[in-house]
């Protein structure tokens, strides 16, 4: 299953009206199938209560699911309609995530970021996937940690 997973540039883009972001996300939406993920910590850093931003975060977590999701809370037209999504995280897929931050030849001067490995590992997780960034060289270094895992890079 191909899927796309937002972090948190591509969350932040959406929400300041980014007119290329909103063509890419339309796009996603109008083609059917999974709907776009958005790793739950990437929300958690982009996330800011506005007025100003109200709206558009409504519009955006009304066409994306959150991942992992609290499987009890789901409302009945959210819950997940894939198993990884609906299975959320095991103690070994936190392992390996920790390895692939660990392990990750990430660009001079950048520190390891969690956010980033949970997007690449959500897209590894679906069968592979984009993850749209506006870190690419972060999100290709976390991609590399897991080969043969189909995850490219789209730079928002």
């Amino acid at each position: 299953m191909t899927v796309v997973v937002y972090d948190t540039g591509m969350l932040m883009a959406l929400v300041s009206q980014d007119r290329r972001a909103h063509i890419l996300h339309k796009g996603f939406v109008a083609a059917g199938g999974h709907q776009p993920v958005v790793p739950g910590p990437a929300l958690s850093q982009a996330w800011r209560t506005s007025p100003k931003t109200a709206y558009a975060w409504k519009r955006l977590l009304a066409d994306v699911v959150v991942y992992p999701g609290a499987r009890a809370r789901f409302p009945l037209e959210q819950v997940p309609r894939c198993l990884p999504c609906a299975g959320g995280m095991t103690v070994e897929d936190w392992k390996t995530m920790g390895d692939m931050i660990g392990t990750a030849a990430l660009p001079p001067k950048k520190r390891p970021d969690p956010v980033d490995a949970l997007a690449v590992f959500v897209a590894a997780a679906h069968g592979g996937g984009a993850v749209l960034t506006s870190d690419a060289d972060d999100i290709k270094a976390y991609a590399a940690t897991l080969p043969g895992a189909g995850v490219s890079v789209v730079a928002v």
